[in-house]
């Protein structure tokens, strides 16, 4: 059986929130992280469990402390970055 946790979720909306607001596309942030796109929409929709030294990694890439991506927000409303931005 598959477990969501509220932590899942809520470090699911803290990389949509920090990639949004860095207005990277997923392919952009799936660049950047090393990794796929496919891999970054799975994180984002809280379908991965993530390592401790991933989100490490990932909160590197936004230049932030790791802390930051769990921190309960308002769900982000819009996920999309058109895909040219850079």
């Amino acid at each position: 059986a598959k477990i969501l946790t509220k932590a899942r979720q809520i470090l699911a909306n803290n990389i949509v929130y920090y990639r949004v607001k860095k207005g990277w596309s997923q392919e952009k942030f799936a660049e950047l992280l090393g990794t796929s796109s496919g891999y970054v929409s799975e994180m984002e929709n809280a379908k991965r469990n993530i390592s401790i030294d991933y989100i490490d990694h990932i909160a590197n890439i936004f230049k932030i402390e790791p802390h930051e991506l769990l921190v309960n927000r308002k769900p982000v409303e819009i996920r999309r970055i058109d895909r040219g931005k850079r």
